[in-house]
């Protein structure tokens, strides 16, 4: 069991400088550490690395203690035994594939040595590259050099900085699998910091939101995802429409309750609070569905007539605000806002069921 308590200030002068103050734990797997960037996630890292030592508190893993500050113990990194791949990569650019992962392997004998890096580059399908220097590489085998360097010393635990941020989509995709794979057959803790929703559900069996240096909310991805428990957590994790308001109503029969928002009323799932109770709800842009017909035969619970604020356009998705009392933020395809010719000024219809109107603390 891997285990961190990290209390940490950074920065120096200036009145309010940032602090860090978490505890974390991993029985295994991947552990996420998902929040926007600044929020103080590499900083845990290089702390738990031994890169900074925190201010107070404790790391460890099962009986191997890092750091505790009650004890004055605090090991160098080079016994720590913690594998780390940054978010740049950091490869020796002088040095060739197989050379950056031999340094890796550094406390081997050299036969021992090269045969676990011929091992790592032929694992992670780079063996090919290994006579290359960084400069000749592309971002994915960057990314598996950088890998592969990590694990040449057999750590404990691996620490993964953001690693696939820097690599295209379809690279990111099968790096996604490797990583995951890799974990398995190690068998070791790996702690994976991102921002990266669909990252985060494929590879996390435990996530930490953080949010300024704060553990916000801890579960697995998909449970953080649906049903973030405060309307900080839904901005870090992306629930884009957060709002406040007042029950009106309940709906026992139906499972529901009304939620008044003072230029619209939307039906939530129920839950046991008076009529009366201020509360705060949150929808995911992408759980709202559109159509440009005014539907009445439909399962979902709220169907709220709104007219196009806004289109924003990019590559993959689109997004729509949409006023209905309120603005409502929209996901959809770029191919839907096609196919339906829609532009500022459409009347369109939003259908959202009551599961999809989480309550947030």
């Amino acid at each position: 069991m891997f285990e961190a308590r990290i209390q940490m200030r950074l920065g120096s002068g200036g009145k309010n400088p940032f602090e860090v103050d978490v505890s974390l734990s991993s029985p295994g797997g991947i552990t996420v550490l998902f929040g926007h960037s600044g929020a103080g996630k590499t900083s845990i890292l290089r702390a738990i690395a031994g890169i900074r030592n925190p201010d107070a508190g404790r790391i460890a893993l099962g009986d191997r203690v890092f750091f505790d500050s009650s004890s004055g113990q605090s090991l160098p990194v080079g016994r720590r035994r913690i594998g780390y791949v940054f978010q740049d990569q950091l490869l020796f650019p002088h040095l060739t594939a197989e050379q950056n992962v031999l340094y890796g392997a550094r406390d081997r004998s050299r036969h021992r040595a090269r045969a676990r890096v011929a091992e790592l580059l032929s694992t992670l399908g780079v063996a090919r590259a290994a006579r290359r220097l960084p400069g000749e590489l592309s971002g994915g085998e960057r990314q598996r050099v950088a890998l592969a360097r990590a694990l040449a010393s057999d750590p404990l635990i691996l620490l993964l900085d953001e690693p696939l941020s820097a690599v295209d989509v379809p690279t990111r995709t099968r790096l996604v699998e490797e990583i995951a794979s890799i974990q398995r057959r190690s068998g070791i803790p790996f702690l994976y910091v991102t921002h990266n929703h669909s990252e985060a559900v494929r590879l996390g069996d435990r996530m930490y939101v953080i949010d300024d240096g704060r553990v916000v909310q801890t579960g697995t991805p998909l449970e953080i995802f649906n049903a973030p428990r405060s309307a900080p957590v839904a901005r870090v994790v992306g629930t884009e429409n957060v709002f406040a308001g007042e029950i009106t109503g309940h709906n026992p029969e139906d499972g529901t309750m009304t939620v008044d928002l003072g230029a619209c009323r939307i039906e939530a799932t129920h839950a046991d609070l008076a009529a009366g109770s201020r509360v705060t709800i949150g929808i995911r842009s992408e759980d709202i569905l559109i159509s440009r017909e005014h539907l009445t035969q439909t399962s979902a619970r709220n169907v709220l007539r709104g007219r196009i604020r806004r289109v924003i356009l990019q590559a993959d998705k689109a997004e729509l605000v949409v006023r209905c009392g309120v603005d409502f933020k929209v996901s959809i395809t770029p191919a839907t806002v096609r196919i339906l010719g829609l532009e500022s000024g459409t009347e369109i219809t939003m259908l959202i069921k009551a599961r999809a109107v989480h309550l947030l603390a």
